[in-house]
């Protein structure tokens, strides 16, 4: 099962790299091709599907409970790509035919799109070092990172004075 969460955390990886090629090749691409519209149903098909089995393949492999939420975080960070233009409309008042030149705050606010593309880049390649980790350990259980994050304080070593239920007892006199 960690295989299968290696292989879905790189396909996610390379889906967010084609991502970002394809919006390349749309802005640089005639609008009469409506290349654009290629990178429009990768992000709201294909790389939504993936971060999906992100969250169900690190749950299935046992990935640790940290793992498991920042795999999560992949599909949170997709919908605040579509929100983004969402709320830059209804602020602004654009439609998706509105082919006149949008104010300035709004062309600020829905640019974020990118820095956000690149927080879910950022998010997949970590994804991909804990899940190949997570391979090579081997064993059962959570990442090494996730179990020093959660163990439990160090237990103080015994003193070699007498306690006080040892004075207390006439026997260990």
């Amino acid at each position: 099962m960690r295989k299968l969460y290696l292989t879905v955390t790189i396909l996610f990886a390379a889906g967010v790299m084609l991502q970002l090629y394809l919006a390349a090749v749309g802005v640089f691409s005639d609008p009469e091709d409506e290349l654009f519209a290629i990178h429009g149903t990768t992000g709201r098909i294909v790389l939504p599907i993936l971060a999906l089995l992100l969250i169900v393949t690190a749950a299935l492999a046992k990935a640790g409970k940290r793992t498991v939420w920042l795999s999560a975080l992949p599909l949170v960070l997709l919908i605040v790509q579509t929100l983004l233009f969402i709320l830059t409309g209804a602020v602004f008042g654009l439609g998706p035919d509105d082919h006149t030149a949008p104010p300035l705050g709004a062309t600020l606010m829905v640019s974020l799109h990118g820095l956000n593309g690149a927080i879910i880049l950022i998010t997949a390649i970590v994804l991909v070092g804990r899940a190949r980790k997570l391979v090579r350990e081997g064993r059962p259980g959570e990442t090494a990172v996730d179990r020093a994050a959660d163990a439990p304080e160090p237990v103080p070593h015994a003193t070699t004075e007498p306690s006080v239920d040892a004075a207390a007892d006439p026997a260990s006199r």
